[in-house]
């Protein structure tokens, strides 16, 4: 198994505990789909894991608490995608 995918499968299992998301499965959150609502150009809309700010708070304690990475306001972007997300994570903790 290479880094990213280590990398996203942690991420999966960090946001199910944080999140509480007691009837998600790891294997089931698909590495590309939003993780929070988007709307798209076309307007159509996603749900994804249907996570909320306080969501987003718990995220980045638990990515601070698990690998030592602030998340900067200006970084908010990589809470497009799990695969976003774990990119980060993996270019953050090779510096």
């Amino acid at each position: 198994m290479d880094r990213l995918m280590t990398i996203e499968n942690n991420v999966k299992e960090l946001i199910i505990k944080r999140c509480k998301l007691d009837d998600v499965v790891a294997d089931e959150i698909d590495n590309d789909a939003p993780i929070f609502v988007s709307q798209d150009e076309d307007d159509v809309v996603t749900n994804g894991l249907e996570l909320d700010s306080v969501d987003a708070l718990e995220i980045v304690a638990a990515i601070k608490g698990e690998y030592g990475i602030s998340i900067d306001p200006k970084d908010m972007g990589i809470f497009h995608s799990i695969r976003t997300l774990s990119e980060f994570i993996k270019e953050k903790a090779a510096n």
